[in-house]
Order: C-alpha cells, then structure tokens, then sequence
C-alpha cells in the first residue's frame, strides 16, 4: 500500500475517533459526525480545486502542496510533466538535429503522403527541384511534370531509382529514389549525378577513340607481319619464333580492340535493338557449328530444344555474339573432354538459354565480380588462353539491352552453367 494511502487513512481514523469522542461529549454524536465529514469533504475539495487550476495553468511551476492522497497524486502528475517536458525538449533538440543534417546534405529529400502529395523538403532539393513555398501541400505530379517521372511516383511497388533531367537545368542529370515508412508515406530522394554522367561519358569516349585508333597501327603491324611470315624462308631462322609471338600478340590485341569497339558500342547505344524476330534454334546452331570449329581440343558440344519453335525480340548479331561469347568461354576455359550443352527452354514470359559444362568450375567468391571489365579469376590461365577479359562484361550489356539478365551458378570442380534471361516476345491482340 502506497504511503499517501496510508497516511490517509490514518487521518480519516483519527478524525472519526476524534468527532465520536466530541459527538459523545456533547451527546451529538450524529450531528458531530456529519459536521465534520462536511468539514473534511470541503478541505478535500479544496486540494482538487488547487489541483485543477494547476493543470489548467499547464502544470507549470511546482503543483499546489498536499498529503495523504493528494500529494502522492499531486507528485505523480509533477513528475510525469517533468518527463513530458524532457521527452519534449528532447525530441526539439532531436528534430533540430535531424533538420541541420538535411539541411547540410548535397542531396534533395521531400517527404510524400501516400497520395503523392508534397510534405515538406531541404534546402538542396528546393535548390534541385525549384520549390517554392506554395508548393506544400500540392501534388508531386503537378510540380514534376515529366512522364517518365509520373510514372515512376505513381507505380504501386516503387520501381528502382530513375535518371531524369532537373527541372531546373536540363543539363544537368538527377537521380531520382524512393522508398516508403511510415503508412504508406513516401520518402523521394534527388541526387545530382550529372559530374558522375560526364565522367561515364569521359571514360566512354576515351575507350571509345583509344580503340578505334589502335585498329590503324594493329592493321599496319598485322599486314608487316604477314608479309615476313610468308617470306619466312629467306629469314634467318631464330626469327620465326619471334614473328609467331608477334603474330599471336597482334591478333590479341586486334580482339581486344573489337571487343573495346563492340563494348562501347553498347554503353553509348541508348536505343533499344531493333526488334526483329530471332529464331533460337537457329542461332544456337551456327553458335554450336562455329564453336566446333574453334576446338583444339577434345571437348562434347550438345545443344538441346526443348521447344521445337522458340523466338526472341531483337538483333540477331548482338545476341549471337553473347550466346557465342558464353559458349567458346567454356571452351577455352576448360581442359579437353569437357561437355558442353546448349539448352533452351521457356516458361510463361521468359526463354532460357543455358550454356553449361563439367569442367574447372568457378569458386563462389568470383560469381558476383564475373561481369566486371577486365576480371579475371585466375590471370594465369585466363592469360595462356588469349581472353580480352571483356566477354562477360559484353555479354552483360547485350542482355540488358534485350529486357535481359545473366544468371552465372557454378561449383568448384562440377562445372558452371550460364543461365541467359530473355523476354518472351509480347502477343499483341
């Protein structure tokens, strides 16, 4: 039992023991006892009087004095405001705290109801964006206008970020991500990206000229190098090893320089393919007939249909080239005798182009770095075999460009399989 309970009830013993004994003395026991009930009633409507009017001042300052009940009651409500009041100050001190670090962010933040309607922002996505004060309270499409933007905010599961251009330079690049908390509200973030584009574009660009214009000095050495080679007979001897070497030293070159030109052609091709039909079964046989020709060794090519008819939307060239690319990595990548197979299945929206074999395998450390430019996982083999190191990376880009995805599953020492993702050409009623 609480101490003010007690105290109280002691008080209201020692009265009633008190007014019995003045009611016995005056022979008014009754009327002594109504008496004073009234009396104490009244002193303790007093306290709830001083109690109230301390409330309605907004607890502030110490509450009104009490004992028995209506301290322990008057003290429970002073330090549950003086928790209030530091719950208070410190969600200020908080909320203050969260603003000056939006406030010093590069990047633009607005905060959405889940009708897409304009909250509140920081200074950089005003600066980004031109918002004005008239602004809150207003729908984000009738601010940001552009369609593709519309139809990123509007999606029901907010789609991956989104470049667009600002609205205030166009020659600047945003990018534009969301993310939900809260019910349903939506936290939309603009991050100026245009210095990162411009180097993408920089980098593009070099290896774009770098590779073009090692093509003259490579066709040069190449045609030197096949003249000698044919007049091999009146040189001395100790130089046919040098100009086999230098033969074979050119021809990776010549490679890595189509596989520059072709890879920077794909980065810098923002259109989609040209949306012709590609019969699979016939790609994925010039795919097996050419990579036969490329064995040195003795190695199985199978290729299996599971479906007799199954076509892709795209050019037959690029697709080609990664279906190829796949294909002759498993061969060179692996000792002769290894089985390779091509299968092509489908399911209700996607054909499956499945390159495996039972070779070297890859350990799972590699898998997610595989379509890196230049990656290789062992630089010894990867170097006696002749490869660009751009495969996989030229491989990626195809399937991207197609609606496409690589899917790479592999175990040490059982083989790989790379599994090609592709969209099921759309019906059209």
């Amino acid at each position: 039992m609480h101490r003010g309970l007690q105290a109280e009830i002691r008080r209201i013993v020692l009265i009633t023991l008190l007014l019995l004994f003045i009611g016995f003395m005056l022979g008014e026991i009754l009327f002594t006892l109504l008496a004073g009930g009234s009396i104490y009633m009244l002193w303790t409507f007093s306290h709830i009087a001083r109690l109230y009017d301390w409330l309605d001042q907004g607890a502030n300052g110490l509450p009104p004095d009490a004992s028995g009940v209506w301290g322990d009651m008057t003290d429970y409500l002073y330090r549950m405001q003086q928790r209030n009041d530091r719950a208070k100050q410190s969600r200020r001190q908080l909320s203050e705290r969260v603003r000056n670090i939006t406030s010093a962010l590069p990047d633009g933040i607005m905060t959405l109801t889940p009708d897409r309607v304009l909250e509140w922002w920081n200074p950089a996505a005003e600066a980004l964006l031109g918002l004005e004060k008239g602004d809150r309270g207003q729908s984000i499409i009738n601010i940001l206008r552009d369609p593709r933007f519309v139809a990123f905010i509007q999606h029901n599961e907010l789609p991956p970020p989104t470049e667009l251009p600002s609205p205030e330079d166009p020659s600047r690049t945003l990018l534009f991500s969301a993310a939900e908390f809260g019910d349903g509200n939506i936290i939309l973030m603009a991050q100026d990206i245009t210095r990162l584009r411009n180097l993408e574009q920089m980098r593009q660009d070099f290896v774009a000229n770098i590779s073009h214009e090692l093509r003259t000095p490579l066709t040069v050495l190449s045609g030197y190098l096949e003249t000698l080679q044919d007049n091999s007979d009146q040189l001395p001897g100790t130089w046919k090893k040098a100009l086999n070497q230098m033969d074979q030293q050119t021809e990776r070159l010549n490679a890595l320089a189509n596989d520059l030109v072709m890879l920077s052609q794909l980065e810098s091709n923002r259109k989609p393919p040209p949306r012709s039909t590609v019969d699979i079964a016939t790609l994925l046989q010039q795919v097996v007939q050419d990579a036969r020709m490329v064995c040195t060794e003795n190695h199985h090519i199978s290729m299996e249909l599971v479906e007799e008819k199954l076509e892709v939307r795209g050019e037959y060239k690029e697709l080609y080239s990664a279906i190829s690319n796949l294909a002759i990595n498993a061969i060179k990548h692996n000792p002769g005798g290894v089985d390779v197979s091509l299968t092509c299945r489908s399911t209700e929206n996607e054909v499956i182009i499945e390159i495996c074999d039972d070779g070297y395998g890859i350990d799972p450390k590699h898998i997610p770095r595989l379509t890196e430019r230049f990656y290789r996982v062992d630089n010894s083999r990867a170097s006696s075999t002749g490869g660009t190191g751009l495969g996989l990376a030229i491989v990626k880009h195809v399937l991207m460009r197609h609606g496409g995805t690589l899917q790479i599953r592999s175990t040490l020492g059982k083989g790989s399989c790379f599994c090609c993702h592709l969209p099921k050409p759309t019906v059209v009623a």
